[in-house]
């Protein structure tokens, strides 16, 4: 007998998170954001990390959000800071590096 937990489910949702994680670079790529959330609200959050440059929202796809740092190491510190962070109680954050 199979069991439930065994048979896959076709009607999943796809994860925005890519195969294979991207290498370090100064681009982050940030989901899960509230959809309440502002770019200014973003700008404010990761200005308290050394190097922000910008924040840019992808207003056709909500959940979604790239974040610039001059280099490598200063958007890996804001990364490593808040990953996990949450906005609203339901939403972590989930911050990797943007594919470029």
């Amino acid at each position: 007998m199979v069991q439930l937990s065994q048979i896959p489910y076709p009607g999943g949702v796809k994860s925005l998170v890519p195969e294979a994680p991207a290498p370090p670079n100064n681009i982050l790529f940030m989901q899960n954001p509230p959809h309440e959330t502002t770019p200014m609200m973003l700008q404010m959050l990761f200005h308290q990390y050394h190097g922000f440059k910008e924040v840019r929202m992808v207003e056709t796809k909500l959940g979604i959000a790239f974040v610039e740092y001059t280099d490598e190491m200063q958007s890996t510190v804001a990364m490593q800071a808040l990953q996990g962070f949450k906005i609203t109680q339901q939403n972590p954050m989930l911050i990797m590096y943007a594919m470029i």
